[in-house]
């Protein structure tokens, strides 16, 4: 037998290219530059990639360092929102019960107001004595007869509203106390007060003399004429 040949296959890229004279050229490459350069493209590739992989790492890294000093920040600025809400409950609860404070300290005071401006006290200082009666043609209206050299005074805190004469009484003083009541005070005596003037209880509006002993005294609600004994406390 023959001695056979052994054949082996072989890898070629076969180039084909046209001249400029119209003939084709032929080359090919063999098997160990196609291998080389292959590999070398593999190698470009894969340089390639790691440079990408390693870009967008880096790239994901300082975004991750970035997004905990951000978190970071919030974190203290919370901490003093806290700190300043706290401060702010502290002192919202002082101040509440402040004004509560202020509050019911007001009520107090309106009260006492309201207190010392309804009509019930007695229209009579305390000197010699005195006698009370209805007057006969008017029950709403009572007459006070006194001592001379005692006052005629307020019953309540008001305002003198008006001070016109009278032509039974000789003087007609109003009083009002701001709440809807008025006490009236009707009597020969000269005022000792003016008109607007700001008056407390006990304040004198008249001297008692030898011709001014007697004195007429009304109180009205809402201009209604009420009896003066309804809101009147008479002690002693």
């Amino acid at each position: 037998m023959d001695t056979q040949k052994k054949i082996k296959n072989k890898i070629a890229v076969l180039l084909v290219r046209e001249k400029k004279d119209g003939t084709i050229r032929q080359d090919r490459i063999k098997n160990i530059i196609l291998i080389i350069s292959a590999l070398s493209f593999l190698i470009v590739v894969v340089a390639l990639i790691s440079i990408i992989a390693a870009g967008t790492n880096n790239k994901r890294l300082t975004e991750l360092a970035e997004y905990e000093i951000t978190v970071e920040e919030l974190s203290d600025e919370l901490n003093t929102l806290k700190r300043e809400n706290f401060d702010l409950s502290n002192k919202l609860s002082v101040l509440s019960e402040t004004v509560a404070t202020q509050v019911a300290i007001s009520e107090v005071r309106e009260e006492e107001i309201t207190e010392m401006s309804l009509p019930k006290g007695f229209p009579l200082g305390s000197f010699g004595a005195s006698t009370m009666q209805e007057e006969e043609d008017d029950p709403l209206t009572l007459i006070f007869t006194t001592s001379e050299g005692n006052t005629i005074i307020t019953v309540g805190a008001g305002i003198v509203e008006s001070i016109e004469p009278d032509e039974k009484y000789g003087n007609r003083l109003i009083l009002n106390h701001g709440n809807g009541y008025k006490s009236i005070y009707l009597n020969r005596g000269q005022p000792l007060v003016r008109t607007g003037a700001e008056l407390g209880t006990g304040y004198i509006l008249f001297l008692v003399g030898s011709d001014n002993k007697a004195l007429g005294y009304q109180v009205t609600h809402d201009e209604n004429q009420i009896d003066p004994m309804d809101v009147m406390e008479i002690s002693g």
